[in-house]
């Protein structure tokens, strides 16, 4: 069945047809049963007098459907980080109404689940005027920036559509309509991109779940051939690691990774291991998609289509693009360096930087200043405020590290990081709590916030 790439989302949803979309439990979805379901929703949203509509829905299609409904309704869709308590809390200011799979207590809004929402606009068979196609219609995300604390970004469907057309522009002929698997989520812009929006796009079906741990992505590989892997640096690192999923990778066509940049080991043994082409995308909640590398080829960026990109004096990389039509330019916290073709190259974060007992330190140095040292891959530090200021370290740390740590004792690993460290830093300014792992934590979206980092030190280990 021939199929060209649309990025016209809502009328992808009227196409009626018997092509597949989804695979939710191994049951394929077509496009008659999704013009269908976003037909009941739509004609249920519209009579709502909420315009601020939250949603958070575990499944893929479902969240597919009720973006579509909204969207056609006029509604503006609001897309929270995720519904923990305090999240909730948080949330409660930007909406008006929240679709769910399940109530929550501490919400004073209505709360409406999809199915009493299909049932109730299911009679009407109608479709929508033809101006419910074409208007413009927000989007509200939300992203912690460097303190943790939610902030909302303001973006517009026709921005997504712009997006995907940049990226249908570099590798639409490499993936055709192959189908997606993927471990990141669809509530978040990378996942809701590149696993649900650009495969309904380009005629692909998506797998209605994500997976966490290698073997179920292993059992989806080998069920569906082809498959292109949406991934994230957190996962990627261990994919290599496993036997079952390393057996099934050849039917990984192409993998992506976004959320954060991925080291350069965890590339070599995802390429050397699994065949399928690894590219990565640097972008942000505010920018979308701004760059893309393969780095079994080369180290150096190169911006997608539409995307221009340059330098401040502060040698920071800034960014314009069709897909970001709110602001002209937008200042990202990465120094570049660009290239006489226009490529880049990352130069690390611009400095974070936090007055300790009076003085000035540099964050982003002491972390590059440990990464320096054998024992420490990767590594994040805050300052913990109190009664007294205190730098607190969290380090993703090697084999032999941890060698240190099962013969010496944490304290001479933590002696040993300090002296280091004190080759450059007056006393006050040196880590005073250290937490040590195999793989640096991070959220949903491959993040790991000054905010996070300081609770990691709130309970006494």
């Amino acid at each position: 069945m021939d199929f060209k790439f649309s990025n016209n989302l809502r009328r992808l949803a009227f196409g009626g047809d018997e092509r597949v979309i989804a695979y939710r439990d191994g049951e394929p979805l077509n496009r008659t049963r999704l013009r269908a379901d976003v037909l009941a929703l739509y004609h249920s949203l519209r009579r709502s007098s909420e315009e601020r509509v939250g949603v958070w829905l575990a499944s893929g299609y479902d969240f597919l459907t009720v973006l579509l409904a909204l969207a056609l309704a006029g509604k503006k869709i609001v897309m929270p980080q995720n519904l923990q308590p305090q999240s909730a809390a948080e949330l409660q200011p930007h909406i008006d109404a929240l679709i769910s799979d399940s109530p929550l207590d501490n919400l004073t809004c209505p709360q409406w689940q999809i199915r009493a929402l299909a049932l109730a606009g299911k009679e009407s068979t109608e479709n929508p005027p033809e101006v419910c196609f074409s208007r413009n219609v927000q989007l509200v995300l939300f992203t912690s920036g460097s303190t943790g604390e939610p902030a909302p970004i303001i973006k517009n469907l026709n921005d997504l559509e712009a997006e995907l057309a940049a990226l249908h522009g570099v590798w639409g002929a490499e993936l055709d309509q192959r189908p997606v698997v993927s471990t990141v989520s669809h509530q978040h812009i990378y996942g809701l991109l590149h696993v649900i929006l650009w495969p309904l796009a380009r005629g692909a079906a998506f797998v209605d779940s994500v997976c966490h741990f290698p073997e179920p992505l292993a059992a989806l590989a080998q069920a569906h051939p082809g498959a292109v892997l949406v991934s994230s640096p957190t996962h990627l690192a261990r994919l290599p690691c496993s036997e079952p999923f390393v057996q099934a990778s050849d039917n990984i066509s192409v993998t992506f990774s976004s959320g954060g940049l991925l080291t350069a080991d965890a590339a070599q043994a995802m390429e050397s291991r699994c065949p399928a082409p690894l590219y990565e995308i640097l972008g942000s909640t505010e920018t979308g998609g701004v760059a893309w590398r393969r780095q079994s080829q080369s180290n150096v960026w190169q911006s997608l289509p539409g995307v221009e990109v340059s330098t401040t004096d502060a040698g920071l990389l800034q960014v314009s693009s069709a897909h970001l039509s709110n602001l002209p330019w937008f200042t990202m916290g990465d120094k570049a360096e660009m290239q006489a073709d226009g490529r880049f190259e990352l130069r690390g974060r611009a400095d974070l930087i936090a007055k300790v007992e009076g003085k000035r330190l540099s964050l982003t140095e002491l972390e590059q200043r440990l990464v320096e040292h054998v024992w420490v891959k990767e590594a994040r530090a805050a300052v913990k405020r109190g009664r007294r200021d205190e730098v607190v370290i969290v380090a993703s740390i090697t084999h032999d590290a941890f060698e240190v740590i099962k013969h010496s004792g944490k304290r001479i690993l933590n002696q040993g990081l300090r002296e280091h460290l004190a080759r450059y830093y007056e006393g006050p300014l040196l880590p005073r709590r250290w937490r040590f792992v195999e793989q640096l934590p991070r959220n949903s979206q491959g993040k790991l916030p000054q905010g996070d980092i300081v609770k990691l030190f709130e309970v006494t280990a």
